[in-house]
């Protein structure tokens, strides 16, 4: 019964020194996870924004389309239809 109690005793010791590093380990897994996340993000951004800029480089035909857009001008016989997104609706406090 003693040598029982002896080996619970350092199984306790044990559980009580690595437990936190055990809870350390898995703050810094769902970190990893996180940053991982936002670093394929960040490369998603980079790969669009490379392409455009190759685009700009490269291609008059987009060059054109991207300035009519920005500066709103149309070719003559050309029809611009655009389509925005709805406006949010404003919750105001004490609506309900």
């Amino acid at each position: 019964m003693l040598i029982t109690l002896i080996i619970a005793g350092f199984v306790a010791v044990a559980v009580a020194a690595f437990y936190p590093e055990v809870v350390r380990h898995r703050s810094l897994c769902s970190q990893l996870a996180e940053e991982k996340g936002l670093l394929a993000h960040e490369e998603l951004t980079k790969a669009r924004r490379t392409r455009e800029v190759h685009l700009l480089k490269t291609d008059s035909e987009y060059v054109e389309i991207i300035a009519r857009d920005r500066i709103g001008v149309m070719k003559e016989g050309e029809t611009i239809y655009r389509l925005d997104s709805p406006a949010p609706a404003i919750q105001q406090a004490g609506a309900n």
